[in-house]
Formats: C-alpha cells, structure tokens, sequence
C-alpha cells in the first residue's frame, strides 16, 4: 500500500517541485531525452515512435507533449498518461514513489484550499492516441457571467469531428513520412518542419485535406488555398473557431504573456522566432480580424500583446480587441516587434 501523504495534505511548494522533476521521472519509465535548442526530445512512450515526436519544454522542463498522440501536460498528466493512476491523488503518490520524494505536510485548512485551486485550474488536453472524440472547449479561469456565453454551445457531429481527425492523421503521416508536401508548405510560410511540428500539438493543430494545409481547430478545419492569388484565401471545411487558435496553451498557469495574432500564418511566424521557448509565453491566432468578444474572459489574468496588421482593418481590429479585453487582461499591449507598448 502506497505510504505517502494524500495530495490535500502536501505543501504547495512539494507539488511545483516534483513538477520540476519531470525529466527524472520520464527517464525512470524508460524515456530516453536529449537535448535539442531549449527543450528535450524522445520516442513517445505511449505509441510506436520511428522518429521522436516527443519532447519536453518550459522554463525548468516542466511540461512535455507528443505531437502525433495529441498530449500535453505536466508530470501528473503524464502518470495518467501512461495508465500509472487515474486521478490527481493517485497520479502525485505515483510520482513520488517513482522519484524517491519525501514529501513534508502541512495543515489541513491550508491544504484543502490549495487542492481546490489546483483542480480548479485548467488542465491541458487528456490523450487521444489518434481517436479524436468530443474535446472540451477550454474554460475561463473564474466563472463567467451568463450573458457572456453563447445561447447554444456549437458543436461538431460525428461525422464533421471525423473529418478533423483525418485531416490532423493525413498531415501526421506526411510529416512522420518525409513526405514533399510537408517541405512544400513549409517553404510557402516561410518556416522550418520543426516549428509545424510543434505547432501539430494539442487541441489546435495541422491538417492535410483537398491537397493542402488546414489549420484544425477544437470544433473547426479551415483550409489554406495554396494559390495566394485566388479567393476564397481560406475557406472553413467544417465547424468554425470557438476560440482563437492554440488558446489551450495560452490557458496554462506557467504562461503570463499571451500574442494574439492576425491569422494563423503570423501565429507561426512568431513559433519560429522562438517566442515561446521559455514556456512563459503562448502564441494565439484569432482568424483574421474576427475576434470575438465573448472570447475575452479567456484571457482573464495574461499579459495580451495584441499583434494585428499595421493596415487600416488591423489598427481597427488592434482598438476594438483592446476595448474588449479591459478588464479581463492584466495588461493590453501592441506589437512593435519587440513588444513594446503603444
């Protein structure tokens, strides 16, 4: 019988540290990582892995995520994961028995308003390992007044999350493949595979569909017209966004400073320019100007840069996101490439 103290009776601070020591534990499971820029890579360890797919990031190398299987988390998420526990209390036990960790009590009153915080906290995606069912639309960290949400949530059907799924499998296997097209898109952004490939992870990703790339979303594929002198520009296949793309990595408690983007292809301008390697950064895209005020609670405690275009539409969408986000941000800046307030 495991012998270590319930999770509502440990120190806040034993809690962070064992976070820290997510690379130890990923290594005690057989995960072999090295070191590639700021973060470190290996074979997933919970799908057949040719080529890594799997890496860890953050400031201390606190969280880890695998591109094909659709995960990312810290190393509680991870004991769930891989099926060692499947609640929080479990998933810290397995963890410090794994580690070898001592872990100090404290009071209960203390503990209990720290454990409610905790699970109160959003929590990134669970696993798919290729079965992408219904995924929850991220939730504002404090509750939002009732006028402020949708009068009917959307939702995708069967078949419309289906078509997501093989569109996010298509682009998986020509990556994976060394396929052309994969260079091909690459090239036409401007960008390098590895920052597509860490654009894939998560509840907002990269697809293949009609022979080009789509931006998938939660509840949304939106296609990208390879031919930058025809109209539509893009074109969505199913669903529509729900929120900005990429928001769950904005979600995170580790990251304070949030860019919104003009669209999806600056939002991977900015991945490549290295602005989230510390991990206290997210870069979202709202597609194109169309950002929606209800989407403003999402943001609720972040530093927002807001980075729209510098014509006319921008600076129109670049007031109007400002307006929408006072009150829920903790601070509202504009891009001037070094992020510098207007």
């Amino acid at each position: 019988m495991n012998t270590y103290p319930k999770p509502e009776r440990l120190h806040e601070d034993s809690l962070e540290a064992l976070r820290h020591r997510l690379p130890e534990y990923l290594a005690a499971r057989g995960v072999q990582l090295r070191r590639n820029g700021t973060r470190l890579v290996g074979r997933c360890p919970n799908h057949d892995d040719a080529s890594p797919s799997f890496a860890v990031f953050g400031t201390h190398h606190e969280t880890c995520g695998c591109y094909p299987c659709g995960f990312a988390g810290d190393v509680f998420e991870v004991s769930k994961w891989l099926g060692r526990s499947s609640t929080f209390p479990e998933a810290v036990a397995d963890v410090a028995a794994t580690l070898g960790a001592h872990l100090p009590q404290e009071s209960p009153s203390r503990a209990r308003a720290m454990l409610a915080e905790t699970r109160s906290s959003p929590s990134p995606p669970r696993a798919r390992a290729r079965c992408f069912g219904k995924i929850p639309r991220p939730s504002p960290p404090t509750p939002t007044p009732p006028a402020q949400q949708p009068a009917s949530p959307f939702a995708l059907t069967d078949a419309e999350r289906e078509m997501v799924h093989a569109a996010r499998l298509a682009f998986s296997d020509a990556f994976h493949a060394g396929e052309p097209i994969v260079d091909e898109i690459a090239a036409s952004l401007g960008l390098d595979r590895e920052t597509l490939r860490l654009a894939s992870w998560g509840a907002s990703g990269l697809g293949l569909a009609e022979g080009w790339l789509c931006y998938a979303y939660p509840q949304g594929l939106k296609w990208r017209n390879p031919d930058t002198n025809a109209k539509p520009r893009f074109r969505w296949l199913v669903g529509k966004a729900v929120a900005p793309w990429r928001m769950e990595w904005a979600r995170k408690p580790e990251v304070r400073t949030v860019y919104v983007t003009e669209g999806e292809s600056d939002c991977l301008a900015l991945i490549a320019a290295g602005m989230e390697d510390d991990g206290t950064a997210a870069c979202v895209a709202s597609p194109g100007t169309s950002f929606s005020r209800e989407w403003a609670p999402l943001f609720r405690g972040k530093r927002v840069v807001l980075c729209f275009d510098k014509d006319h539409a921008g600076q129109l969408a670049t007031a109007t996101v400002a307006a929408n986000l006072k009150g829920h941000a903790s601070e509202i800046l504009t891009w001037k490439g070094t992020a510098n307030r207007e």
